[in-house]
């Protein structure tokens, strides 16, 4: 069965997708690229998935607070753990766009001192327990099909697709596999500082306080990418204002190249 993008609409923009693919993987095409440098990178909330009334990593963070915040009450004098208690995500939400690192690091430093495994586990956890608040549905399985379904499509054409997203790399390695047959490996993003701990099994990996720099976010999303492919992408995919700089690097790229800007509205829809 030949690959196909059923779930798009016969419109322009899938019709420029067609063309683009065909174009660079058809050799003799003036456009043709190897398959080495068939690189796509995807944005992930607000791209595959829903970030609507809040990133889904956020509602991890906010967990973790109340869990916190039970076990010592005297942290609900900060404002970060009493707007979790109470749900409050306007509080949240208006560290965004301005105070993004802010945001970051409220969201990251929830689960410093854990070890690495008991962190994938508490991802996981949440990941398959905890529900959208308007959809009832898990997090997990609020993904864009179409965008799911263009992923499979440029790999039946040796595309290799990357995730680079501005949330944490290890929170969405725990399902990337899953609900998006994304390998571990091909997921890039923010990330805490890690520290290698000697126990009497071994060596364990212990997350520690603090992003490493840069964030995946705006001129960090090209870096992450540098660091962990060492491609330029010649299609990127994005959602926002954080996913421009990456658009226009793949933009700079001396093959044939293309640029997608998905608006999503599930605010109102």
């Amino acid at each position: 069965m030949s690959p196909s993008l059923g779930l798009w609409k016969d419109n322009p923009t899938r019709r420029k997708i067609e063309e683009f693919v065909k174009k660079v993987t058809t050799p003799g095409s003036p456009d043709y690229v190897p398959p080495s440098d068939r690189i796509a990178t995807f944005d992930n909330d607000g791209t595959l998935w829903c970030e609507k009334p809040a990133y889904v990593q956020l509602f991890f963070g906010i967990q973790r607070l109340k869990q916190i915040a039970k076990i010592n009450p005297s942290y609900l004098d900060h404002p970060n753990y009493r707007a979790a208690v109470n749900d409050d995500l306007s509080y949240f939400a208006s560290f965004y766009p301005d105070h993004v690192g802010e945001l970051t690091k409220i969201v990251f430093d929830t689960h410093s001192g854990m070890s690495q495994p008991e962190f994938l586990q508490s991802a996981s956890d949440f990941l398959s327990t905890a529900e959208h608040p308007r959809f009832k549905r898990l997090f997990k399985h609020l993904t864009y099909q179409p965008m799911v379904e263009l992923m499979r499509y440029l790999e039946a054409f040796d595309f290799k697709n990357y995730i680079a997203t501005a949330g944490g790399m290890s929170f969405v390695r725990t399902v990337s596999e899953e609900i998006y047959g994304i390998s571990r490996e091909r997921v890039i993003g923010t990330n805490v500082a890690f520290d290698t701990q000697i126990s009497e099994e071994g060596p364990v990996i212990f997350r520690k306080a603090g992003l490493i720099d840069p964030i995946a976010d705006g001129p960090g999303k090209p870096v992450s990418i540098e660091l962990h492919i060492g491609r330029k992408p010649i299609l990127a995919a994005g959602n926002a204002d954080g996913d421009l700089e990456m658009l226009w690097y793949s933009q700079t790229h001396h093959f044939i190249n293309l640029q997608l800007l998905l608006f999503h509205d599930d605010e109102k829809r």
